[in-house]
Parts: structure tokens; C-alpha cells; sequence
């Protein structure tokens, strides 16, 4: 499918068959724009492609469960959380954009969970802006950047990750950000 949804109902989309038999791909805007009370979306490959500063999946409000989608590709970022939107990622495959996997802030909030987060140009996930996700046993590894990024006022709860491989460091925490972090395992970062 070659254009971007904009889901602003409450809607449920599946994809048929196995991961990879339906792929949406949007050009020049994100492949899928959230702005629903409710929604759940799954086992779709999600590519962002052109230009600007679009995403796979722009979570603007309300709450998106997002499980067993594989985002690549996108020019800003895999998955963007904000507005006070609460996002449920499971099970995802972010890789391979061109700016963060995934970044959540201005107030959004979320459950991102055992997903693999890789190769993307800057970090595996950045938390900023009164951003407050809990990140639980994800693996974020091989990034341009640091495995997580949290910065300006970010918050949340960092726990049982394993965050490896990346160009920078594991975590980063600046700038009057305040995020609880345990249990991760992190290695083999260059800083």
C-alpha cells in the first residue's frame, strides 16, 4: 500500500498473513499518523520514505498498541510518542532510520517493551520534554548513537534492557532529566 493512514477513529488493523505480506509505504509523510482515542495495529511493515521530517508511526494522542510491525526506513523517526499520547509497542522490529528509533516527548507517555531497536542514525530511543515511557526488556543495539538518549526535563523508567554495540554510550542522561534506571545490561558501547 502506497500512501500513508491517517487513523482518527478507533480502529483495529491486522495484517493478513505473515510479517512482510502487507507493507505500507508513505512518501513525503508518515506512513501511519495516530490521532484516535484507541487503536491497535499489527504485523505490518511500516516504511517512511522522502523527505521532511516524518515518521513510521507519529503518535499524537491516545493510546496505540503497535505489536509485531517491523518500521524502517523513515527520514525523522521510527515511532514519535507525543501530546500526552500513551503507546503500547511490543514486539517491534525499529530499525535502519534515519534519525531515532523511537522518541517520546511533550508529555508522551507509554509502554515500549520487548522490541529490537537497531541501526538507526541517532539513538535506539530519545526521552525528552516531560516525556515519561517505561522501557522494559527491549534490546537496543548497533545505533549511530547512544542505546538511549534522555535530555531536557526527560523522565521514565529504564528497566532490564539490553543495550549493546552502539557508536556512543548506553545511556545518556542530561539536562535536568530524571528517568529510574535498573537492571540493564549494558556493554560493548565505544563510550
Amino acid at each position: 500500500y502506497d500512501e500513508g493512514l491517517i487513523l482518527d477513529k478507533p480502529l483495529v488493523i491486522v495484517g493478513d498473513g505473515n510479517l512482510g505480506d502487507v507493507t505500507v509505504r508513505a512518501e513525503g509523510k508518515d506512513a501511519i499518523s495516530f490521532k484516535a482515542a484507541s487503536g491497535r495495529v499489527s504485523n505490518l511493515v511500516l516504511q517512511q520514505t522522502g523527505g521532511g521530517e516524518f515518521s513510521g508511526v507519529d503518535i499524537g494522542q491516545g493510546v496505540l498498541e503497535l505489536e509485531g510491525c517491523d518500521i524502517s526506513g523513515s527520514f525523522h523517526v521510527g515511532v514519535a510518542i507525543h501530546g500526552k499520547a500513551f503507546a503500547k509497542l511490543r514486539g517491534n522490529k525499529i530499525h535502519d532510520g534515519k534519525a531515532s528509533g523511537i522518541y517520546v516527548y511533550e508529555n508522551g507517555q507509554g509502554l515500549i517493551e520487548e522490541n529490537d531497536i537497531f541501526g538507526n542514525a541517532f539513538s535506539g530511543i530519545d526521552i525528552s520534554k516531560a516525556g515519561n515511557p517505561t522501557v522494559r526488556r527491549n534490546k537496543i543495539h548497533d545505533g549511530k548513537s547512544a542505546g538511549i538518549n534522555v535530555y531536557e526535563n526527560g523522565q521514565g523508567l529504564i528497566e532490564d534492557n539490553d543495550i549493546f554495540v552502539n557508536a556512543l554510550t548506553g545511556i545518556e542522561i542530561r539536562e535536568a532529566s530524571n528517568p529510574t534506571v535498573r537492571g540493564n545490561r549494558i556493554n560493548k558501547n565505544v563510550y
